[in-house]
């Protein structure tokens, strides 16, 4: 008897060790797979009522274990404590289950081993506990931050730089969405604080920050929902603007970054909306990131007579001179400060002159537009418009970014509100379709044209538009028959076969 209870236990051991020994592969999605195709691996070992897995990086290292009821891939039911590590064997999550649900501490890591998330969740599904987030990890926030919860709808956030309880800002939220935030300056001086409310008006602070390091870059004070206060410091922590309003009048007055002053608006009420407009001085507007002047608004007995712009470089770049509120001049500069063109403006509207705007180019005479250029990204020519001898047609060209010949177009002066054109496509610089378009509808002809989803051809056959969309692989995805409409106008114009003018521009091929 003795005998048969041994062989029996031996029996039973080496059933166990052959059961914890068998492995399950898996790939990079943890499907199953072939042991050559793996990327990770599993073992299973029964624990009482439940089985412990141990789950494999394909060099071995532990990836993660724990007890599970239901210990079917991807649709696993744990029970307890279940860990994850990385690769190098760190630990990246750990957490609680309840029949399949978190229940209980959790808690995840970075890959330098900080701590991410700290929670308990209850029966119900909520939570408490912490979460954060690091200034030095790639493609996250330039302030450190540290979120702590009452519940998923209750919370307040820290964004702070080093220290936490140094310069920083606080937002609180409550559960019927409310919020106040709080701000502070250096050594954690308090600067303020903000309230929201959808039953309230803005009133109280608001404070923005550089970063690298956080210093603060700007204070505003509302009242009633508008500025009644405003200061802009530069990154050294100078004073670069200063603005003050009440209900008659009030002032902005800005310096340079050494502290000199180098202008004054003063503000007046005006009667008649109730509001304070800028009356006399120069109104100097900054970047977003206030690290430099963008323009400056010259206004005289409450009308501005000029506006100054500048590029990116901080260079003047254009001079819009204006009289009784119109237009009457624009002087454009080159980077070293010399004129490089100006342009006389007429009922407000551009006569004589070449006018500059981002990447486009317009001569204008005796108020007509008679030669227009747009440039892609530096100086390489895009589109080309220019007046015929006749003054009755824009002859036009479209070109990619090689500068290959992507259309060629005729469009009448007395153009309408929807394109009308007479137009030859070239496709790998040969001529290739032509067609004419009045009022956006394809008159006769055909033309192949750029989507999102790759491309599209519209073809006319009598009354009916031939459409054939393609997929970026070229493969035919629509091939529909359209009855054209006799006449159309911008309320019944169709984006499917209409053209435009700027289907050709930005139809690169």
């Amino acid at each position: 008897m003795k005998k048969l209870f041994t062989l029996t236990l031996l029996a039973l051991l080496f059933t166990i060790k052959v059961y914890s020994q068998e492995k399950i592969y898996f790939d990079e999605n943890w499907e199953k797979t072939t042991q050559n195709k793996m990327e990770y691996y599993r073992e299973t070992e029964p624990k009482g009522k439940f089985t412990l897995i141990k789950d494999y990086y394909k060099n071995g290292t532990l990836q993660m274990e724990g007890l599970a009821s239901d210990i079917t891939p991807q649709n696993e039911v744990y029970e307890g404590k279940v860990t994850w590590y990385t690769k190098e064997g760190k630990v990246i999550n750990s957490t609680t289950f309840s029949k399949g649900k978190q229940l209980g501490p959790a808690q995840s890591f970075d890959e330098k081993g900080r701590i991410l998330e700290d929670f308990t969740y209850n029966s119900d599904g909520g939570y408490k506990g912490k979460s954060y987030a690091y200034k030095d990890v790639e493609n996250s926030s330039y302030f450190n931050s540290l979120t702590i919860y009452e519940s998923p709808e209750v919370y307040k956030t820290i964004i702070y730089d080093e220290d936490i309880k140094g310069i920083r800002y606080e937002t609180s939220i409550e559960k019927n969405g409310d919020s106040e935030t709080k701000y502070y300056g250096d050594k954690g001086k308090s600067l303020g604080s903000n309230s929201y409310s959808s039953s309230t008006t803005n009133s109280g602070t608001v404070v923005e920050y550089y970063y690298n390091p956080m210093r603060v870059s700007k204070i505003e004070k509302y009242k009633n929902g508008n500025v009644i206060e405003s200061t802009v410091f530069g990154k050294n922590g100078n004073l670069l603007q200063e603005e003050k309003k009440n209900k008659k009048d009030g002032y902005k007055t800005t310096y340079d970054e050494s502290g000199k002053k180098i202008g004054n608006l003063v503000y007046k009420s005006n009667t008649e909306a109730e509001y304070l407009t800028p009356y006399e001085g120069e109104d100097y507007q900054f970047t977003y990131d206030y690290l430099q002047i963008s323009t400056i608004d010259v206004y005289k007995n409450g009308s501005l007579v000029l506006n100054k712009s500048f590029s990116d470089n901080g260079k003047l770049y254009s001079e819009k001179i204006l009289k009784d509120d119109s237009v009457q001049e624009m002087k454009y500069y080159n980077d070293n400060g010399t004129l490089k063109s100006n342009i006389t403006y007429k009922n407000d509207l551009p006569y004589n002159g070449t006018s500059y705007d981002d990447h486009n180019e317009q001569l204008y005479k005796d108020g007509v537009l008679v030669h227009s250029k747009t440039f892609f990204e530096g100086t390489k020519l895009q589109y080309e418009k220019k007046l015929n001898a006749d003054k009755n047609t824009y002859e036009a060209t479209v070109y990619n970014d090689k500068g290959a010949i992507l259309y060629v177009y005729n469009q009448p002066v007395d153009e309408s509100y929807l394109f009308t054109a007479q137009i030859a496509q070239y496709i790998n610089g040969k001529p290739a379709n032509k067609a004419v378009v009045k009022n956006g509808i394809l008159q006769s002809g055909k033309i192949k044209l750029k989507i999102d989803s790759g491309t599209k051809e519209i073809e006319r056959s009598g009354k009916w538009i031939l459409l054939k969309i393609y997929d970026s692989n070229g493969k035919l995805t629509q091939d529909s028959k359209i009855l054209a409409d006799s006449e159309q106008d911008e309320t019944n114009y169709s984006p499917q076969t209409g053209i435009s003018e700027d289907n050709l521009l930005y139809n690169i091929f």
